[in-house]
């Protein structure tokens, strides 16, 4: 728990003029002043950093205003992801209207791959272009400007982490270098190319860029999850908004064909329903798309160009439900309990959706995930990961059978024999238990407010709505309460993999709720009272307006446990677990601090100082046997058994 309502929060409340609620909130997120609390709330007024604090960017502006005032060719290089597409769409949006010669070049996921290649270069030099300007990519590809810098200049920016070495470009600019002074290092891959347009566009229109442009580096910020706090926010906030009524005719094909017409345009509907149409694009054919909807001025051609990517992403969708089911079937045969990396393999498997599955697939099992596509024997994979355990890390503690990878300790992609996987997923076993405590293996909840949903009313709800827009290091509002009561439960979605409820209380009072993934926990509804962690929102069909929850977990955030005492109750509790494993063929191996985090999944109390005494008061009585394997197993037709036979319970509980 983060924060209570109290004598701060109501301080607060007065001094910015909101709810108690609200300003608890705050509170939880170290917003704990009113000048900080207005700043937060009225994004609007985040002063743009200025863009020369980034490292080379008076080199960068100098090279390409030489360029454009000698009518050079200059390559936009971008990357086919989202933010690459919106940065590379938004900088030859800027450098057309400077009147510069510009095209860009996107390089190919499958024949290519990420960054600049030496094949790519080469043909942009023999094309005649004099000028590269990467976006989103660059700060890496340290031998490839090397080999071409006697043909072309190039000036990098990038948002990714450098290496040892820096390029040998023209400029480098990247918020990411030792030598940065820049206030908010944590700009997407097009906020970094925004900050190369306003400066250039004041050197050579005498005059701010301003918000020209801003909707396409909201969508790319939102798209690429990075942290919504300062400049980051304003940006996010200010492109939200003129997205609704946005004069960029691509854009405005795209939220018509998304359905986002009409109504507010929020963090999550740009996630959810603008971005992966842009990648869509990269995932299954052509980058190119994303780039010729959103640099387009002709109405009928954005028109048919969104319905195109509509198609597109309609087929990322089913090729990615597909390759879950495929997956999903092949964990049927896993010791899920006992696993602590899953690893998924299919021949042929799509390699444009692997990352999609790969994360589908963590968000079930709250495991780090690597789904591999095999083809002659090469597997692809695509690797996402959980808080303290750095897959990146964990690769490169596995190079003696992965032939390459790369990324960062969230996400990763690799290439690997196919031999060697079996091998892989041992070595993977090994990091996980080195890296993470099984603690760790338990969703871990930072919940603002302990509340009941039926205690949340509608202008509330909308109050909430000052916090936007939402996303990493500043998530939507969390909720937990305990002991409310559900009714009304039914499964919904494909494959009716969702769960549907409302939250009851005797004054015939209810809030609807809905559960993403959690089908299984039906029958728990209308068992005994729940504890819940949730998210509020509104949610409106036909102009009518209701509050909704969003539940995350169907277990109060788990508290820190001291010790326990290991008396009747704890051992009754710690057999039962036992049996049931028993009973559902559920491998349990004399292992005390898994098996305690085990239980705590299933929302006992268990540390695993109490379960490895447990086992041995078990093992002294002859109610349990333990193989040369480390599995234990209950032993059948022990009978009653008195405690006190084992020394271990006696000791512990005084009676000697």
């Amino acid at each position: 728990m983060k924060a209570e309502l109290g004598a701060e929060a109501a301080d607060l409340a007065k001094k910015l003029n909101i709810s108690p609620l609200l300003a608890s909130i705050l509170l939880s997120r170290g917003i704990d002043s009113r000048e900080k609390g207005e700043l937060f709330l009225h994004p609007e007024r985040i002063e743009y950093c200025d863009p020369y604090l980034l490292p080379d960017m008076r080199l960068a502006v100098d090279r390409i205003i030489l360029a454009i005032s000698k009518g050079e060719r200059i390559t936009v290089y971008g990357d086919y992801d989202a933010d690459g597409i919106t940065a590379t769409s938004l900088l030859m949006t800027t450098l057309r209207e400077l009147k510069a010669e510009v095209d860009y070049y996107i390089p190919d996921r499958f024949s290519e791959g990420y960054g600049l290649n030496a094949t790519a270069l080469d043909l942009l030099a023999n094309r005649g272009t004099r000028l590269i300007i990467t976006v989103d990519c660059g700060i890496k590809s340290v031998a490839e400007i090397k080999g071409i810098n006697s043909r072309l200049d190039v000036v990098v920016t990038d948002h990714h982490l450098p290496g040892d070495e820096l390029p040998e470009a023209v400029a480098v600019v990247d918020a990411h270098r030792a030598d940065s002074k820049y206030p908010c290092p944590d700009l997407a891959g097009v906020g970094v190319a925004f900050k190369l347009c306003q400066a250039i566009w004041q050197e050579l229109q005498g005059e701010p860029l301003a918000d020209r442009g801003i909707e396409l580096v909201a969508l790319g910020t939102v798209a690429d999850a990075v942290p919504l706090l300062g400049e980051n926010r304003r940006i996010v906030s200010a492109g939200l908004k003129a997205m609704e009524k946005t004069s960029i005719v691509g854009m405005k094909a795209l939220t018509e064909i998304a359905g986002c017409t009409d109504k507010p345009i929020t963090s999550i509907s740009a996630g959810f329903y603008l971005a992966p149409r842009i990648n869509a694009a990269g995932r299954l054919k052509n980058a190119a798309l994303g780039v010729e909807l959103l640099t387009c001025d002709n109405a009928d051609k954005t028109a048919e160009l969104a319905a195109e990517l509509n198609s597109i992403n309609d087929e990322r969708r089913r090729l990615k439900d597909e390759m879950q089911a495929e997956a999903e079937k092949q964990l049927e045969n896993v010791d899920i309990d006992n696993t602590r990396v899953l690893v998924v393999v299919g021949e042929n498997w799509h390699q444009g959706v692997l990352g999609l599955v790969a994360s589908s697939i963590e968000n079930i099992y709250y495991r780090p995930v690597i789904v591999i596509s095999l083809s002659d024997g090469i597997g692809k994979g695509s690797c996402r990961s959980i808080p303290g355990f750095n897959i990146y890390e964990a690769l490169a503690n596995c190079q003696t059978v992965v032939e390459q990878f790369g990324g960062h300790e969230g996400a990763a992609g690799l290439t690997i024999r196919q031999e060697n996987i079996p091998r892989f997923k041992e070595l993977l076993e090994i990091e996980a238990k080195r890296q993470m405590k099984p603690e760790q293996f338990i969703p871990c909840y930072e919940v603002d407010q302990e509340i009941s949903p039926l205690e949340i009313t509608m202008e509330m709800a909308e109050e909430l709505s000052l916090l936007q827009p939402c996303g990493m290091k500043n998530d939507e509002p969390l909720f937990c309460c305990r002991g409310v009561r559900g009714a009304y439960a039914s499964c919904m979605g494909v494959d009716n993999r969702h769960l549907r409820f409302s939250v009851v209380d005797e004054k015939n009072r209810s809030v609807g709720a809905v559960a993403f993934n959690m089908a299984a926990d039906i029958g728990r509804i209308d068992a005994k009272p729940l504890d819940m962690v949730y998210e509020i929102n509104i949610n409106e069909w036909n102009g009518d307006k209701q509050l909704q929850c969003v539940v995350k977990s169907l277990e109060a955030p788990l508290q820190e446990i001291g010790e326990i005492e290991v008396n009747r109750d704890f051992l009754k509790e710690l057999y039962i677990f036992l049996r049931e494993c028993g009973e559902k063929a559920k491998p349990v191996y004399n292992d005390a601090p898994w098996l305690a985090t085990r239980m705590r999944m299933l929302g006992k109390i268990a540390t695993a100082v109490a379960v490895e005494n447990g086992l041995k008061i078990f093992a002294e009585l002859g109610l349990i046997s333990i193989n040369d394997k480390g599995m234990c197993s209950l032993v059948e037709g022990t009978g009653k058994m008195n405690l006190s036979d084992s020394q271990t319970y006696r000791k512990l509980n005084n009676n000697r």
